[in-house]
């Protein structure tokens, strides 16, 4: 029984250590902050957060054209919605969402493709 005991007191010790390594500072903010997000582009984009970000400015841009008098916070992406064979991708803004083009130098395919030539773009399949 004391065997059970001590094992039993070196686990809870052990989780309370890795509770408090994981713990977060006060005055962290809650939800997911830009560095946790997790995007689901090809393996062939290098930076896939600067391509995120370059799809953003495209769509903040598009605001400013259209004279849409919308916020930053309510224009988003969704990676599910980015086609690399078409090279377009989905911007939302609140309610409504518009296809845009991806950059030309938007890289569109393993082997060097990229929107300058959509003829030889190919689709991104999840996992592979």
């Amino acid at each position: 029984m004391k065997v059970v005991c001590i094992i039993l007191l070196f686990v809870i010790a052990a989780a309370t250590e890795s509770v408090e390594k994981d713990a977060k500072p006060l005055g962290t903010p809650k939800g997911k902050t830009r560095d946790t997000v997790t995007l689901r582009f090809p393996k062939y984009i290098s930076n896939h957060k600067k391509l995120a970000g370059e799809l953003v400015d495209i769509c903040q841009n598009y605001t400013k054209t259209q004279k849409l008098s919308l916020n930053s916070s309510e224009i988003k992406i969704n990676d599910n919605f980015v086609s690399f064979k078409n090279c377009t991708f989905l911007c939302k803004y609140g309610s409504s969402n518009v296809t845009l083009e991806m950059p030309r130098n938007t890289q569109c395919g393993p082997d060097g493709q990229t929107c300058a030539d959509k003829t030889r773009c190919v689709e991104h399949i999840p996992g592979c």
